[in-house]
């Protein structure tokens, strides 16, 4: 071994390290004070933060593109917001359909109105689309079934709605499209399409990441580790709940990801063609968490575009 590759090493082993008594120091600070230890995280998070929550697609029209929008309870506690398109400006007769969306943010953190989420709703908008959007409740709060039940009852709501006139799209962002999974799997006869970028499909590759957040998120989220509740965090696995009727799904995610490992997409990619169900897979070889939001390059701007081809039916 050359002394290149033996520094290269013996700094791999420092930073391993490092990052195990970051972790431990971690746990027994929560103990101690979880206020601090939720502040800590935060700012050990700040880049991925930053671009989450104020990205824009490079794409994005960048001035509203909805002729109106509206703010509407769902159910007593929850509301969500619905955009509509200025169809005689698109020059279209009717919506191509309706997206309800749910945002990213471990299941703990993010709402509906982050400047990265409406820069999607913009998007979607200027393409024909209904965008009605949700805050579900926090992980920490509330269960994992309470997520997902949210999200049913907005789409049952939207459906109501619009009296069953227009099929519905579930899109979720990271943890949003770890819900827009599981929500179709419970509800497939009345879910079209799914579409979830850099989703975790199987809960246990979270533990794989480095992201403390990540696993902090799952764990606070379904309220138990995975080495003494493997099974929880396997019943909470979008890749172990297709059933024979999923709808067709689109996965997207970036092969430099360290928060949800890109396998996770590329697992249920496998299994969603196992099964037989309609689905497209899309990597990004340079791009990381919440990507679409960071890069400007020619694969983003086409992923965004297939995302817009994918819900219209068009075969790429």
């Amino acid at each position: 071994m050359n002394k290149k590759n033996i520094l290269w090493s013996v700094k791999s082993k420092l930073i391993l390290f490092f990052k195990m008594l970051f972790y431990i120091f971690s746990i027994f600070l929560a103990f101690w004070n979880f206020s601090i230890f939720v502040f800590i995280i935060f700012l050990v998070n700040i880049p991925i933060l930053r671009k989450s929550i104020f990205g824009r697609l490079p794409n994005d029209p960048k001035m509203p593109t909805w002729k109106y929008a509206e703010s509407v309870r769902y159910t007593e506690k929850n509301s969500l917001d619905i955009f509509y398109p200025d169809l005689e400006r698109l020059n279209l007769t009717k919506f191509k359909g309706i997206v309800v969306f749910a945002h990213g943010g471990g299941w703990i953190s993010g709402y509906r109105r982050q400047p990265n989420n409406i820069s999607w709703y913009r998007y979607l908008v200027s393409k024909g689309f209904i965008v009605a959007t949700i805050d579900y409740t926090r992980g920490y709060k509330a269960g994992i079934e309470k997520l997902i039940d949210e999200l049913i009852e907005a789409v049952d709501f939207v459906m109501k709605k619009f009296e069953n006139q227009h099929k519905i799209a579930l899109m979720g962002l990271s943890a949003g499209g770890h819900l827009a999974l599981l929500t179709a799997s419970r509800i497939p006869e009345k879910i079209e399409k799914v579409i979830s970028y850099y989703a975790p499909c199987d809960l246990l590759d979270i533990w794989e990441s480095p992201s403390l957040f990540a696993r902090f998120a799952s764990a606070t989220t379904l309220k138990r580790l995975p080495r003494k509740s493997k099974e929880v965090y396997e019943k909470y696995s979008p890749v172990n709940n297709i059933p024979d009727n999923f709808p067709k799904t689109l996965l997207v995610h970036g092969l430099r990801d360290t928060v949800v490992p890109y396998v996770s997409s590329v697992k249920m990619f496998k299994k969603l063609r196992e099964k037989k169900i309609p689905s497209k897979l899309l990597l990004h070889p340079y791009g990381s968490h919440g990507f679409e939001f960071v890069l400007r390059d020619e694969k983003t701007l086409d992923m965004i575009e297939k995302t817009a081809m994918f819900l219209e039916g068009d075969v790429w």
